[in-house]
């Protein structure tokens, strides 16, 4: 499958990226191993985690660290970690403070058993805390070892802007990708409190400026919550929160005409919202929570879909 560069990574990258959600939670999988066995057996090589990703047994950190570990892999597989996420007793009060950046990456190093992460995220940000103090932390935590690279997860373009023209001033690390929303529809509320998106008219510039630098966007929620499957209904309790965030008449539309393409070129819904991500006229990831090995090998097959440009351009608006 197709593979991308991110500086300062020592591999390549796939551009579709598993997704944390099967190994925790209400949705982790019964067998977690296999389905990382299934998922790196399709040359996806890349596995997405967080610190408060974590349930009662246990956390994303320690099974994809146990699986990584038992299958002798580390070298051949990139590790992406987040960190200064809110967390208990107090899951409002902001963790995003210098202190906490080393704090995170050790304490997910040691859920892990490695001993560096390769990218590490801020899951999210406090604005009240100045750009310059969070750089020099993560910036210092690359220079230890610790981790390969930085970037950022839910950072407003101006605060990632400003990281970015702080580290090329001081010659620290700069960040090597951004983790927003994107995907073919517009995100109308968060699902979550702190979240990014660059989508809609409003976060053009930031489009414009990831195509002018080339810095890579991992795009989380690609299917936006379920938006863009095929099991999608708007009259179902269970897609009350998908359609707070994505239900609006210009999204369905959207959605119709990702729908009639799927079936036009002999693929499904949520392959053509994948293929669209990795269209875009700037570097991209799509972050994919596959559950078994035959979405694995779908989202495989979404990512060696070549969209036109008029394609692309048709699928969001219709012209």
């Amino acid at each position: 499958m197709d593979k991308r560069e991110i500086v300062g990574l020592p591999l390549s990258v796939p551009s579709v990226i598993q997704g944390a959600t099967p190994l925790f939670g209400q949705t982790l999988v019964e067998e977690p191993e296999r389905l990382l066995d299934d998922v790196f057996s399709t040359g996806i090589n890349a596995f997405d985690s967080g610190l408060t990703y974590a349930d009662e047994a246990g956390s994303c950190d320690e099974r994809l660290g146990g699986w990584i570990t038992s299958r002798g892999v580390r070298e051949e597989v990139t590790i992406i970690g987040k960190g200064c996420h809110p967390g208990p007793p107090d899951w409002s009060a902001s963790r995003v403070t210098p202190e906490n950046v080393a704090k995170d990456v050790s304490i997910s190093c040691s859920r892990m058993g490695v001993d560096r992460i390769d990218l590490w995220l801020f899951h999210r940000d406090d604005e009240s805390v100045p750009v310059p103090e969070l750089v020099d932390a993560a910036s210092h935590e690359v220079s230890a070892g610790n981790i390969c690279a930085w970037g950022v997860s839910n950072w407003s373009f101006a605060r990632l802007k400003a990281a970015v023209d702080y580290a090329e001033e001081a010659r620290l690390v700069s960040p090597c990708a951004t983790s927003p929303h994107f995907s073919l529809v517009d995100q109308l509320a968060e699902p979550w409190p702190g979240v990014t998106t660059i989508t809609g008219g409003t976060h053009g510039d930031a489009r414009q400026w990831f195509e002018e630098t080339g810095l890579p966007v991992l795009a989380w929620s690609s299917l936006a919550s379920g938006f863009l499957t095929s099991s999608f209904d708007s009259s179902l309790a269970t897609f009350s929160e998908t359609v707070r965030c994505y239900g609006s008449e210009e999204n369905m539309d959207r959605r119709a005409r990702a729908a009639s393409l799927a079936a036009e070129k002999g693929c499904d819904l949520e392959q053509i919202a994948v293929a669209y991500i990795l269209a875009a006229p700037f570097p991209t990831f799509a972050t994919c929570a596959a559950r078994s090995l035959s979405e694995v090998e779908k989202n495989v097959a979404a990512s060696e879909i070549q969209l036109t440009g008029s394609e692309y351009s048709w699928l969001h608006d219709g012209n």
